[in-house]
């Protein structure tokens, strides 16, 4: 079995403890996606909600936002600076 596609995550990816848990709902769309994600990329789904959380915050750190957003309108997120 080759590990040639942890690589890269391992050398990009912090250490970092794991002192806080965040729950949530996934609808089952949702989840089937992260996982067939998660597979063929050979990360664990929480990689992914972890990468998806920093990349959130990194969009919206500093600004006033009025949350929650309509984030069934993806669209209008990817199209702010």
């Amino acid at each position: 079995m080759q590990h040639r596609a942890h690589t890269w995550v391992i050398l990009l990816h912090t250490p970092m403890p794991s002192t806080h848990r965040l729950s949530l709902n996934l609808s089952p769309e949702e989840h089937r996606e992260i996982a067939a994600l998660a597979e063929a990329s050979r990360v664990s789904k929480a990689w992914i909600g972890r990468q998806a959380l920093i990349e959130f915050l990194e969009r919206y750190r500093g600004r006033e936002v009025q949350l929650p957003l309509d984030l069934r309108r993806t669209s209008s997120l990817r199209s702010e600076p």
